[in-house]
């Protein structure tokens, strides 16, 4: 009897111990960092895109080397915005590009949500993030991808064109410095990154959150500065 009760004590002390494990998030690389870019002037390439060529199952963001643009990467394919000489938008999908800021993951699988009506701002949306944790195997303390689609009520964008020879940054410079503009109730897909320990790194030092869009006709991709949510779309994560 005295054996028996052995058994089952470690039986139940492993199913414990299995319980409590930690949730692993899908492995987040950075490359390069704000802080960096700010008070350092450093503008150099950190990486080529062209490392991730044969995956289609990376997501990306970040700034052009020489912030001269902005970086989307959405199941392999990206959308690299930058300003043209006449001052418009221009699109490339050609992966061979370097980065002097990038984020990046993969993600085989997403689980989709609804995002609640109740959730309209990005601060809303990182309270969000920390009740719904547990229930979606996310680990809050570590690194995290998401992607939201639909439609989305207003945006405040820019995408970067850094002027070479200031070398005092700012971030509303780095706003004002490109093309910048707000877009009302317009389809779009936003890949973002979350991390309560990348301030100064990967986001600002007033928020957890890094997210840049596509519109869905293709047509404007740049950096998130703002957002307000709209009342039917959708929020994927890491599965």
């Amino acid at each position: 009897m005295k054996r028996l009760w052995v058994i089952l004590f470690v039986f139940f002390i492993g199913l414990l111990i299995n319980s409590c494990e930690t949730t692993k998030n899908p492995p987040v690389q950075v490359y390069g960092s704000l802080y960096e870019i700010k008070h350092e002037g450093d503008l150099s390439s950190k990486i080529n895109l062209n490392k991730f060529v044969n995956n289609p199952n990376i997501f990306g963001l970040g700034a052009l080397k020489d912030l001269k643009g902005e970086i989307l990467i959405l199941n392999g394919n990206p959308f690299i915005s930058y300003v043209t000489r006449n001052e418009e938008i221009g699109f490339s999908n050609d992966i061979n590009h370097e980065a002097t800021l990038y984020v990046s993951t993969v993600v085989n699988k997403w689980n989709d949500l609804k995002l609640p009506s109740s959730i309209k701002t990005s601060q809303q949306l990182e309270e969000y993030f920390e009740i719904i944790s547990n229930d979606n195997d996310i680990n809050i303390e570590e690194p995290f991808p998401f992607i939201i689609k639909g439609v989305s009520s207003k945006v405040n964008w820019h995408i970067i064109n850094w002027d070479s020879k200031d070398s005092v940054h700012s971030h509303q410079k780095h706003i004002e410095s490109g093309l910048s503009g707000v877009l009302e109730n317009r389809a779009m897909t936003i890949l973002g990154f979350y991390s309560k320990h990348h301030k100064t790194i990967f986001t600002h030092h007033s928020t957890f959150i890094h997210m840049h869009f596509l519109t869905d006709d293709k047509k404007i991709a740049g950096h998130i500065d703002d957002i307000y949510f709209g009342d039917n779309q959708t929020l994927e994560l890491p599965n």
